[in-house]
């Protein structure tokens, strides 16, 4: 396989640094950016949010006064937002483009950027190889490609990216945020649930890669150690019928409760008592940084990035991917442990502080886009 250098080109300091971000609603992505955007006081870059017009990051980017453009969008194949953003970058003198998001963004974002006159870097969220496609459209036009784990980093590193264009610079989450949330016992919200009931949550968009079928799988077992065991699937997605089926087939629709998008999630973490992430694919899992910071102990599989977000027997426990049995041994060995729970609870929390921590996240990217003006 042949391989790539990603590269952009415009010549003087980088002053003026936009950030492009298309997402629709505020997922991991999207939260990531509002961090860096809030933590980035460098004193010297002048930073912009780009984002699609109508989106959730829109209306925060409003409410909150950040500096923003919002750009109509209509989808990945939209090919004239390639102009409209191109335009706007020339207007407003945008020396560095910062491409967070996929949805198209990753090779309508260098393209807008050459024609607008911007370099370009890219940030990359999903741990498979990045398709031909897309190394040829953006070949010539990345300056970096950062990786939010060491294992996206390693997928893109294998896909072709040489090391010197190449960097990991992890996700990061605000656990004050979630010490300051009012706390909300997520039992008083599930229909039927008794007030010490234990409570799985998986906190994951409804879609094929996010695994929730090996939870479903294993429930029967799980139901028969804990009678009063309720479930909680956080978030949406187009898998939400197809799951609500497989869910009454199986006979557990008086235990699983689809609880959606939900913007008080922070404070009905802390009540659950283990977060479950069955990706058979992930990134990083931004969902289990969250629960780890409310002290909740995780279960899923050991892959990509999840092994980076649970250290397995300290914070959380890991299985083989795609093992529905072995899924369901760990949770019951946490629910039926409440020392072993407390401690991989306490354990997650203080490697959150130590390891996954927004100013460090935002004196990483600062200190990139410093290199950066010394190279262009």
């Amino acid at each position: 396989m042949a391989r790539w250098r990603a590269r952009g080109g415009r010549p003087g300091p980088i002053v003026n640094i936009a950030h492009l971000e298309l997402g629709r609603h505020q997922y991991g992505g999207a939260l990531q950016v509002r961090h860096l955007l809030n933590a980035l006081e460098d004193g010297v870059h002048n930073h912009r949010l780009v984002t699609a017009a109508g989106s959730d990051l829109h209306a925060w980017a409003e409410a909150e006064d950040q500096p923003h453009a919002a750009l109509k969008f209509r989808g990945e194949h939209d090919v004239m937002f390639v102009v409209r953003l191109a335009r706007w970058l020339r207007a407003n003198r945008i020396d560095l483009l910062h491409v967070h998001s996929r949805r198209g963004a990753d090779w309508m974002g260098p393209l807008a950027a050459g024609v607008g006159g911007a370099a370009c870097i890219l940030t990359r969220r999903v741990d498979h190889p990045p398709p031909l496609w897309l190394r040829w459209m953006v070949a010539r036009r990345y300056l970096r490609v950062v990786g939010i784990s060491d294992a996206i980093s390693t997928v893109l590193r294998d896909g072709g990216i040489e090391d010197d264009a190449l960097l990991t610079i992890r996700s990061a989450i605000d656990p004050v945020r979630i010490d300051a949330a009012p706390t909300v016992d997520v039992r008083t919200l599930i229909p039927g649930c008794s007030e010490d009931a234990p409570v799985i949550a998986v906190i994951a968009q409804l879609i094929d890669r996010k695994g929730h079928r090996f939870l479903i799988e294993g429930l029967g077992g799980l139901r028969a150690k804990f009678p009063d065991l309720q479930v909680a699937f956080f978030g949406r997605g187009g898998l939400r019928k197809e799951l609500e089926t497989a869910v009454h087939a199986a006979g557990h629709a008086d235990c699983v409760w689809f609880a959606g998008f939900r913007d008080d999630l922070l404070s009905l973490l802390p009540s659950v008592s283990v977060v479950v992430h069955p990706a058979v694919r992930e990134g990083l899992g931004v969902s289990l940084l969250q629960a780890a910071a409310a002290r909740v102990p995780v279960v899923g599989f050991a892959t990509g990035g999840l092994t980076e977000a649970v250290v397995h027997e300290h914070t959380g426990l890991l299985v083989r991917v795609g093992d529905a049995v072995a899924l369901s041994a760990a949770i019951s060995r946490i629910l039926a442990d409440d020392e072993l729970a407390s401690r991989l609870g306490d354990n997650g929390r203080r490697r959150i502080e130590a390891e996954f921590s927004i100013p460090v996240m935002a004196r990483r990217y600062a200190a990139l886009y410093d290199v950066l003006a010394e190279e262009i």
